[in-house]
């Protein structure tokens, strides 16, 4: 959900069985070409549950079976961002590009070797949800379902 003010957005977290992270090479005119999670943003009266399985079908054609939201991140920078950190788990299929203008490839990187060229919002994402708390975020929260 975009706004004068700023975006509402998910980055969906998948794992692979060996514990492996699924990041898409984004290479979108007009933008760096950065390494992201799937996600994007919140359509007005969706959940971040249900953005976060949405986005993960549409750019990569995987299928969660559920999706849980373990942390909300605030960007930075001007603007203000708000990320949704969604875990997808039991989740069928394999991953393809779907969105071409969007994304060349995707791809499974290990926790010790992540690419250096992050999206700032996948960065924070991948902090909150190994440490607890994004440092270099305005905010972070840690959530839990009740």
């Amino acid at each position: 959900m975009a706004s004068g003010n700023g975006t509402v957005g998910v980055g969906v977290v998948v794992r692979d069985g060996d514990g492996r992270t699924l990041l898409g090479l984004r290479d979108k005119a007009g933008e760096p070409t950065v390494w992201c999670l799937p996600g994007g943003a919140v359509d007005p009266g969706e959940s971040f549950e249900r953005a976060a399985a949405r986005e993960l079908a549409e750019e990569t054609g995987l299928v969660a079976e559920t999706v849980e939201v373990a942390h909300l991140v605030l960007s930075p920078e001007p603007g203000v961002t708000a990320t949704a950190v969604a875990v997808a788990r039991d989740v069928r299929g394999e991953p393809r590009v779907l969105e071409p203008q969007v994304f060349r490839s995707w791809q499974w990187f290990r926790d010790d070797e992540l690419p250096d060229a992050l999206f700032p919002a996948t960065r924070l994402a991948l902090d909150a949800l190994a440490t607890g708390a994004a440092p270099e975020a305005a905010a972070s929260y840690r959530l839990e379902r009740t």
